[in-house]
């Protein structure tokens, strides 16, 4: 065979690793994105169904205790769909093909870090809610205000819990498909590579 048709095929075949090394990680970073689209737009579902529910039910409370509980779950969902917005716009705005793998393993685990930092916040809201509940038995004028929040902190605060813990849970089962294009990384003094074995 001459050696020039053989070095030919050689970079044809080379071309083509790095084609298939390529197309892996853009599958994985447009998976990871639709993931985040989804969770953000129940997120974003879940603070417009709020603001729908909490707002007609605002207007003729039975107590004053509902009004607050009513009046919170619209404050809160006012944080829920500033985050949902931004998140949604990066996930659709993000072109997939063009994250390279530091940007891509960077992605995959400051989302993941949020999220679990989340669900520990998210803990702290629920034990606040029943805290603030508890305080309402010993003060008779804000009765109503502190088991209206507590309630509201209760109820967003679980919403919120389930979701980061889901989100995350679905992140992570994602882990297997980001190792194993890891494992075709190459470190070299000069330069950094994918290598596919057989």
């Amino acid at each position: 065979m001459n050696r020039k048709l053989l070095f030919t095929l050689a970079l044809l075949f080379l071309f083509t690793l790095d084609t298939l090394a390529q197309q892996e990680l853009g599958n994985f970073n447009q998976e990871r994105l639709q993931i985040n689209k989804v969770g953000m737009m129940v997120l974003g579902g879940w603070a417009l169904a709020n603001f729908g529910t909490n707002g007609v039910l605002l207007s003729n409370p039975s107590s004053n205790e509902q009004g607050h509980f009513y009046r919170m779950n619209i404050f809160w969902n006012v944080v829920n769909l500033g985050l949902a917005i931004p998140g949604l716009r990066h996930s659709l705005i993000t072109d997939p093909s063009t994250l390279n793998l530091a940007e891509t393993v960077g992605e995959y685990h400051q989302m993941g870090k949020v999220l679990l930092m989340n669900a520990g916040l998210d803990v702290a809201y629920i034990t606040g809610g029943f805290l603030m509940k508890e305080m309402a038995k010993n003060r008779e004028g804000k009765r109503g205000i502190l088991r209206g929040y507590g309630r509201s902190l209760i109820l967003q605060g679980g919403f919120l819990l389930a979701f980061d813990i889901i989100l995350y849970s679905v992140l992570q089962s994602k882990s297997n498909q980001l190792t194993d294009i890891l494992n075709h990384v190459q470190l070299s003094p000069n330069s950094v590579g994918l290598v596919w074995r057989f």
